[in-house]
């Protein structure tokens, strides 16, 4: 859809020019910053690039404040985006679409993008964490635990492992604290996108295995990153029905661990298999969003290997459809009025007015330049119809609020919720002026993500930005939505889809979405966007344009497999046991998650002030008032507790 939040959108909303510096195809990243040697164990080890570009040009460096403009737009645009922690430099460009996408259907798997924006944000802050003084741990080690490891003998389909091929599994490990046999090997679960910065979550690597003397792995999900199961460009949408599925990535993890690290003269080879042994080591599986989903699927699914799991923000009832698919963007509705009180009726508001604008205006053209879209011929063929303007703009600002929503934390003035709510409550300011400030701040966002500006060694100056703007703006003063949608400039696209999916992530994660992973979410009366509807038929058409009829959405089938909603079913069905669920309430994905206790053995800690996996992204490696809450240090106190007290259970059976 829009460039300046290309970085959260399905692709067959088509984008044109791309975020990735090559027509709009991300290259697949370098990772020549390491050398590649053979190690005693006839491994590969190499040193992953802590700054991988997309970009076919050296970004930038970053730093400074915005810089003063004369007009008011510019002013609002400079207090909406001040101070955001942008996203990894990593972010990956999408693959085209189809010819068939239209407007009237964006609102369609919003789990598509705001997921993978989800991704961007957890590396961004595990980058960010990585490099802040504060965290000595980390400083410490973080050269031991960002070595790209492989397994070169990992199956294409555990379904069939006599006939199946071998693939080169990548993972990362770090073995600082393990005090060998007998201790924990802590599981973090890869997710829907590459792992190219080493171990993610500093709170595991660096608190948690500290203090129970763990070892903690870190394999990449399958089909995300540059090392899948088969050559992307043998891949087709029907050949990966089988194999890329949610038990696959189970399973490759699983034997990593079991049969690879396990193994004579490996990190882990002194560990016993067995449970009774006093050198058998407990597996327990850490995860957040989908990978937090996946790690409680390991408990419940393989409980015979994995011993617990941690799950923050996992939203089980999400993909188990039995959650209302209008409250996410009620809960950020919500967040918004926590943050600065007024905000969700200040963004409402405004969106009724440019509506009312639109639709009494002349056309779609006249419309456009009443509302400060550029018109003519810098109109978009895909806006057609007032109605499709409107929606543009309305989905605009869903899209950046979910975004905010998502990184809401340490609640504040300083997060970037209330600073985009402090443009839409602005008084100086009428509807049209509102909305120009917002898209030229998404813009803005868009260039920061793209060239790295979070990062500590990059430095981007207001020159830059304003540079920015001009070339997007031009001489005149409306925004020009043509760089931003689809415009009749995407060449064989259809044709790139069908001849074999590219290296890309969230194309992957389309797929997953188009299957069995499933999410819709469409916005209710009662939330602070215009109404709109999302609805199985349209996700199945668009599904079937994006990968053939091949593939249909099966929303119900891990579900109706493996029970692990509703809460009942959890307990008494799948006879689930050690599983930690953590929620931040400010997350939308909180409507899809476990709220309370489900059992004595299922507890569930939720973070009032909390947003998305809080407890494991947003934190320093100690408990410090500088970078948590106190409500975050009392529960990372008491995750600390509740998984102590798992692993001496384990280890009273292993001893007697």
């Amino acid at each position: 859809m829009f460039a300046a939040i290309s970085h959260l959108l399905p692709p067959w909303i088509k984008i044109s020019g791309g975020g990735a510096g090559n027509g709009g195809y991300a290259p697949v990243p370098d990772y020549g910053n390491g050398e590649e040697d053979d190690d005693d164990n006839g491994m590969i080890e190499i040193e992953a690039s802590s700054a991988t570009s997309t970009t076919n040009s050296p970004p930038p460096a970053c730093g400074g404040g915005y810089h003063d403009y004369d007009d008011d737009v510019a002013a609002a645009t400079k207090k909406a985006v001040a101070g955001r922690p942008s996203a990894s430099s990593s972010t990956r460009g999408l693959m085209p679409s189809p010819p068939s996408a239209k407007i009237t259907l964006l609102a369609l798997l919003l789990s598509t993008f705001l997921v993978y924006r989800e991704v961007v944000h957890r590396r961004s802050a595990s980058s960010s964490s990585s490099s802040s003084s504060s965290s000595s741990i980390t400083a410490q080690h973080r050269d031991t635990t960002n070595v790209a490891r492989f397994y070169d003998d990992q199956l294409v389909d555990h379904d069939h492992p006599q006939t199946t091929s071998r693939w080169k599994h990548r993972y990362y490990e770090s073995t600082t604290y393990f005090g060998g046999p007998g201790h924990p090997i802590l599981l973090i679960v890869g997710g829907e996108g590459a792992t190219n910065d080493g171990i993610l979550y500093p709170f595991v690597a660096g608190v948690l295995a500290k203090k129970f003397r763990a070892a903690v792995v870190q394999p990449e999900h399958r089909f995300y990153g540059p090392y899948p199961p088969v050559p992307y460009d043998d891949v087709t949408p029907k050949t990966l029905l089988d194999i890329f599925t949610p038990d696959q990535a189970m399973r490759d993890m699983l034997r990593l661990v079991t049969v690879h690290l396990r193994g004579a003269g490996m990190s882990l080879g002194g560990c016993s298999s067995d449970r009774n042994s006093r050198r058998y080591c407990p597996l327990i599986t850490v995860g957040a969003s989908y990978p937090g989903f996946l790690s409680s699927l390991f408990r419940i699914v393989h409980p015979d290997l994995v011993d617990a799991a941690y799950a923050s923000s996992a939203p089980l009832l999400m993909y188990a459809q039995i959650s209302e698919n209008t409250g996410y963007y009620d809960i950020v509705t919500h967040a918004a009025d926590a943050t600065s009180p007024g905000c969700a009726h200040s963004v409402r508001t405004t969106l009724a007015e440019i509506e009312r604008v639109v639709m009494s205006s002349r056309d779609v053209d006249d419309a456009a330049r009443n509302v400060g879209v550029c018109g003519g011929d810098k109109l978009p063929t895909s806006l057609r119809r007032k109605r499709d303007l409107i929606n543009a703009l309305n989905l605009m600002a869903v899209y950046g609020f979910a975004n905010y929503d998502m990184e809401n934390y340490p609640p504040g003035t300083n997060t970037s919720m209330y600073r985009i709510c402090r443009v839409f409550q602005d008084p100086d300011m009428d509807s049209v002026r509102t909305m120009r400030a917002y898209l030229r701040g998404q813009l803005l966002e868009r260039w920061e993500d793209d060239n790295g500006c979070d990062m500590s060694t990059v430095v981007c100056t207001d020159e830059q930005r304003e540079e920015y703007l001009r070339a997007t703006y031009g001489d005149g003063d409306c925004f020009d939505m043509r760089p931003e949608l689809d415009d009749d400039v995407v060449p064989d696209a259809y044709e790139e889809i069908y001849d074999g999916l590219k290296y890309d992530d969230m194309r992957m994660w389309d797929f997953q979405t188009c299957t069995n992973v499933i999410f819709l979410a469409g916005q209710s009366n009662t939330s602070m966007f215009l109404e709109s509807e999302a609805t199985y038929d349209d996700l199945a058409k668009d599904c079937s344009d994006m990968f053939g009829r091949d593939v249909v959405p099966r929303p119900t089938e891990l579900n109706d497999r493996w029970h692990f909603a509703p809460g009942h079913d959890l307990v008494n069905v799948a006879n689930a046991s050690r599983i930690l669920f953590t929620n931040g309430l400010l997350d939308m994905w909180s409507g899809g998650s476990y709220l309370e206790d489900l059992s004595p053995t299922i507890p569930v800690i939720n973070f009032v002030e909390g947003a998305h996996h809080s407890d494991l992204t947003h934190t320093s490696l100690e408990y410090d008032e500088e970078h948590d809450t106190d409500e975050i240090r009392a529960g990372k106190e008491r995750i600390a507790e509740i998984l102590g007290s798992w692993i001496e259970e384990i280890r009273v059976r292993m001893v007697n």
